[in-house]
């Protein structure tokens, strides 16, 4: 199945590696920005507006719920290229929370987006949307290590009510970010996985059997111990809440089949810096979730057959925490 752009026909498939409540405002409000990236310069996506308290935008573009994905197979992928004054990759999860709340109040409460249901109970599992935002460098922009893009993945897929909200979603303002935010195009993960972010690739959406951190994964549970201090283990002989012991765990529940080799790694690269974990905002300005402590963590994974991205788990995963992203080996 492929991607489709806004108001367009089918978006070709990418080259692909071998192989999380609450708003803003009700009182939407219009914004300005610089522009369609260059990535889609060649789309009409809408004319701007002004207000004098802009937020984010509530538009009325073309219907894209015309899109031919048919309902059996909704678009489960809505990717945007960000512009404008957008904060560093390390702050992502900053802005990932602006995004959350602007599509939370332009779908009017989607449960796809709140992650609850209408008497306000989580959801069971994780087939709500997830927030991932991206730097990479190409077209002229990520070289002071900003987000570029930002993901929007939902495992359930989006109806007709999310597709709209999606569309309408064209800047977020507010906890000092000012983002303008062009949808790209809807589709599912293996339409974008790849390694040419002009083209539209993102190492977030590949598949492969190796994956490394690229946002600090923060456990959901402590390490624990017996009375007398000494760590409880289990059967493999890991520390049961470890870090290495959690992430296994939580990617189980995920869906994932269990790693061969698990390797801590202390960094990632970000605009030809190496930054540590600790150099991330690790923690939500709203909203709860449950986190072991502040710490954050690496990992490099390989499991035993190639996964489809994206991979994101712990603390903080529906908002760009704990993601993974597949190694660019011909670097």
């Amino acid at each position: 199945m492929s991607a489709v752009r806004p108001g367009e026909g089918a978006f070709s498939r990418k080259s692909r590696e071998g192989q999380g409540r609450g708003g803003p405002s009700t009182s939407p409000s219009f914004g300005g920005g610089s522009g369609p990236s260059q990535e889609a310069m060649t789309f009409d996506f809408g004319v701007r507006s002004r207000s004098r308290s802009p937020r984010y935008s509530r538009y009325s573009p073309r219907d894209v719920s015309e899109i031919r994905q048919g309902p059996d197979h909704p678009p489960t992928v809505g990717r945007y290229a960000v512009g404008g004054r957008p904060p560093k990759l390390t702050d992502g999860i900053t802005l990932a929370e602006r995004v959350h709340a602007a599509l939370v109040e332009l779908s009017d409460g989607s449960a796809t987006f709140t992650g609850c249901d209408e008497a306000g109970r989580p959801l069971v599992g994780h087939g709500h949307a997830f927030i991932l935002p991206e730097s990479v460098e190409a077209l002229g922009r990520g070289k002071e290590g900003e987000v570029t893009h930002v993901t929007v993945y939902a495992p359930g897929g989006f109806g007709s009510r999310e597709r709209a909200a999606l569309e309408a979603l064209r800047e977020v303002r507010g906890d000092g970010i000012v983002a303008d935010l062009t949808l790209l195009a809807l589709g599912h993960p293996g339409d974008f996985g790849g390694f040419d972010p002009a083209g539209g690739g993102s190492p977030l959406l590949a598949e492969s059997r190796i994956w490394t951190s690229r946002t600090p994964f923060v456990p959901t549970r402590y390490p624990k111990a017996t009375r007398a201090g000494a760590p409880k283990l289990d059967p493999s002989g890991l520390q049961i809440g470890s870090p290495e012991h959690e992430l296994l765990r939580l990617l189980g529940l995920a869906g994932f089949p269990e790693p061969v080799t698990v390797e801590a790694v202390s960094f990632t690269e970000i605009a030809g810096e190496r930054v540590g974990w600790s150099s991330f905002r690790r923690a939500r300005n709203r909203g709860d979730g449950r986190r072991a402590g502040s710490a954050g963590y690496g990992f490099r994974i390989e499991f035993p057959a190639p996964v489809q991205g994206p991979v994101a788990v712990g603390y903080g995963a529906h908002f760009g925490m704990g993601g993974f992203v597949v190694e660019d080996r011909s670097k």
